[in-house]
């Protein structure tokens, strides 16, 4: 009695189909969970210049804060994870020319405070408050506006991580420019 074998070394259509179905779901797996754990500098930094020219553009429109023209809007570190848009005092019963244009708890009225979407980025260092004083808008940076000073520079950063590789910084030129590098 003889036995007939054929040469089947090969490996079946379901069986590719199976490894190619496993490996895929492993890949997706491990991509997915890499790119949740990167750090995305550049969204952190363009969350902070979208704040920013969110006052400019406040300012620029006289965009009315409860009922009442502000003298202007402003940004304002408060610490490393957060910061915030303000509005300055009632153009109608304060001097805008020669109030101070950094945030005072006692004038201005915060508009809220934001923090960055991922808890690993952090501002570098503190800095002056950015003010936006309509109708050109004139941009004070540190209470004083003089199109001849240096931008101001803040720098964002990964949390424990060192700059330049791990930072992001953004120029705010008095002439009212915003810049991310």
């Amino acid at each position: 009695m003889s036995l007939n074998y054929s040469d089947n070394r090969g490996f079946t259509l379901i069986e590719m189909v199976v490894v190619i179905a496993i490996v895929s779901i492993i890949s997706t797996a491990l991509l997915s969970n890499f790119s949740r754990s990167r750090v995305d500098l550049t969204t952190g930094a363009n969350l902070v210049a979208a704040a920013i020219r969110n006052a400019q553009s406040n300012a620029i429109a006289s965009v009315k804060y409860n009922n009442y023209n502000p003298c202007g809007y402003g940004f304002h570190y408060i610490d490393a994870s957060h910061f915030s848009i303000y509005a300055g005092p009632n153009a109608a019963t304060a001097t805008c020319a020669s109030t101070n244009k950094n945030y005072s708890a006692s004038e201005d009225s915060l508009l809220g405070s934001q923090t960055f979407t991922d808890s690993r980025i952090q501002f570098a260092g503190s800095f002056s408050d950015i003010y936006f004083e309509p109708p050109d808008p004139k941009t004070y940076l540190n209470n004083v506006f003089s199109l001849s000073q240096s931008p101001l520079t803040i720098t964002v950063q990964k949390s424990g991580g060192t700059c330049p590789a791990d930072c992001k910084t953004i120029n705010v030129y008095p002439s009212g420019k915003i810049e991310i590098q």
